[in-house]
């Protein structure tokens, strides 16, 4: 079986307009390609891992499926308490590697599969026909349930931007309705447009050169750790680091707060007190903020630094 290189949206300061665009929700998961022959199912990551074991909830498209053979594009997606994608909480289930611990992740972490195009079907290739005449032949053969879904097209772009920045969403992606199938990124068939999020943070770390403050460690809670999610300068004025500098004695400690980074080159390690409003365009797959800025310092308590996501706009 030959893995095929998904197609990717590119990241767009604007809203496409015009009758030529289709307009979906920007689900916010891990991408997932289903490989579907004779009763059985195949599950990848766009990097080409298997991961077929940790996400028995996607084998309910092999009933749902009206034919013998398809390939599937789609992302895994797990619902926060407020019932939107949580990348944080989608990263941490697809991190599993022990199939003992999936009962446990299976509840925690339940995941849902949006399916949002097919690019083989009953062994015919379907890549080089217009996107619309994809999602009809999805929507016409892969039926729904609690667990699998399609994703929906809307025509006007704007609108389902403004409701899914209400709704704080990470963002909607806009698909020329011609648009075949191409992998990678070098097309000007789909875009991406995304929301500028914020964070509160903790700062774990003051980072140094040249013996001048450079940058925090940040850090959020997650199961009572408190995990790194990276460093950041931008924001931060020259005054800020003096304050810095000066406050760091009081709050030094010799170990690393972090659960998850213990060695550091060049870095104070601070008590977990102080906290920063942080704003980012998305999470890594590493887990760490992509473009962080410091918005400010914060009165709030270190504990409420649980990874929530506002809308920064």
């Amino acid at each position: 079986m030959e893995l095929l290189q998904v197609m990717e949206p590119v990241l767009s300061g604007m809203v496409m307009e015009g009758d030529e665009w289709v307009h979906q929700i920007k689900w916010d998961g891990i991408r997932g390609i289903t490989y579907i022959e004779n009763g059985s199912l195949r599950l990848f990551t766009k990097s080409g891992r298997e991961r077929t074991p940790f996400y028995p909830e996607v084998k309910d498209t092999l009933s749902l499926l009206h034919g013998h053979q398809a390939i599937l594009d789609g992302e895994l997606i797990v619902l926060d308490e407020n019932s939107r994608p949580s990348f944080r909480f989608a990263l941490t289930r697809d991190r599993l590697k022990n199939e003992g611990n999936l009962p446990v992740y299976l509840k925690k972490y339940p995941v849902h599969y949006i399916v949002f195009d097919i690019l083989f079907h009953n062994g015919k290739d379907l890549r080089n026909f217009p996107l619309v005449e994809r999602k009809f032949i999805l929507n016409e053969n892969l039926s729904k349930n609690a667990r699998i879904g399609i994703t929906d097209d809307f025509s006007n772009g704007p609108d389902l931007y403004n409701l899914m920045k209400e709704r704080s969403f990470e963002g909607i992606v806009s698909k020329k309705k011609s648009s075949i199938y191409l992998e990678g990124k070098k097309h000007n068939l789909w875009f991406k447009t995304k929301f500028i999020k914020k964070i509160l943070a903790v700062i774990g770390g003051l980072s140094w050169k040249s013996g001048l403050p450079n940058s925090l460690l940040l850090g959020i809670y997650t199961d009572a750790k408190l995990s790194f999610i990276g460093n950041a300068s931008l924001g931060l004025t020259q005054h800020d680091f003096s304050l810095l500098k000066d406050y760091s004695p009081a709050i030094q400690q010799k170990h690393s707060p972090f659960h998850n980074l213990q060695k550091a080159k060049d870095v104070t390690w601070l008590s977990p007190v102080l906290t920063c409003w942080v704003s980012f365009l998305e999470w890594t797959d590493q887990s760490s903020l992509r473009h962080p800025k410091i918005l400010g310092f914060s009165q709030e308590k270190a504990t409420s630094a649980n990874g929530k996501e506002y809308s920064a706009e």
